[in-house]
């Protein structure tokens, strides 16, 4: 089956650098005209269900793809963000001298960012929803909708990259990477498309 993974719009927060967690941060005008953008790029794949995380800037971002594509929509928490706890709210700068952040982007297995879950576990649940996509799919496509580092995990594991040179990868807001996990051999066809910089 081929997986469209996408990365929600952009909100006000992102440009900010400031950690989101599970806060409900709705998109900015230019995070739906992006998204928007993507819909029309993808609008020929034939994308009948989207998964998505409940977290509302992913929901959001669900339902512009799904009111372009006529798709149904379903959500699966698994695809959540963490909930970051201590650093929500935060900026990037601010945390700049912090050991846990600065483990958070070298050995991101290692950082203790939240008491509930680490990276792993982050791996582990985002590989769980993936698996229910692919069975509920068969051999057709379908599209799913979370977060930069919800999707990394996913991504590292069908690379079998190292869980701690995950940060290697980019994944802009309201981009697609695309991957092909029906065969023997799951394939990455390509990562972090955004149509809105052509």
């Amino acid at each position: 089956m081929l997986l469209y993974f996408i990365r929600h719009g952009e909100t006000d927060w992102n440009n900010a650098y400031r950690i989101m967690g599970l806060n409900p941060i709705r998109l900015n005008e230019r995070g739906r005209e992006r998204v928007l953008r993507l819909a029309e790029a993808l609008e020929d794949r034939d994308i009948r269900v989207i998964y998505t995380s409940t977290v509302i800037r992913a929901l959001e971002t669900t339902q512009i793809l799904a009111d372009a594509w006529g798709a149904k929509i379903r959500e699966e928490p698994r695809l959540n963000e963490s909930d970051y706890e201590r650093w929500v709210g935060k900026q990037y700068e601010e945390l700049e001298g912090d050991p846990d952040f600065e483990l958070y982007g070298s050995a991101p297995t290692r950082s203790t960012f939240s008491e509930n879950e680490g990276m792993v576990d982050i791996q582990r649940r985002a590989l769980e929803a993936v698996e229910r996509i692919r069975e509920e799919t068969g051999e057709g496509a379908a599209a799913a909708v979370s977060h930069s580092d919800v999707m990394k995990p996913v991504i590292a594991h069908y690379l079998q990259m190292d869980l701690d040179a995950m940060h290697r990868l980019a994944i802009s807001n309201a981009s697609v990477t695309l991957l092909d996990i029906g065969g023997k051999r799951p394939r990455l066809r390509y990562i972090n498309l955004a149509p809105w910089k052509w």
